[in-house]
């Protein structure tokens, strides 16, 4: 599980992507900070090809007529 994030951090990506949330948003953002995290680690890591099933069709025949 990723670690919290601290408030200068925050602040730092906050700042560093343009953005001025208000304080309701900023502290809804926080909430989400370890879910997106984790995210990243799984897009990060080697996978395999049915990783993404979209990439490969199973058309019946009568589905190419």
């Amino acid at each position: 599980m990723p670690i919290p994030i601290n408030d200068t951090a925050f602040e730092y990506l906050l700042a560093r992507a343009g953005l001025a949330p208000t304080d309701a948003e900023k502290a809804e953002l926080k909430t989400v900070c370890a879910g997106i995290a984790a995210m990243a680690e799984c897009v990060r890591k080697p996978r395999g090809r049915m990783a993404e099933p979209a990439l490969t069709f199973g058309f019946a025949e009568e589905d190419l007529q």
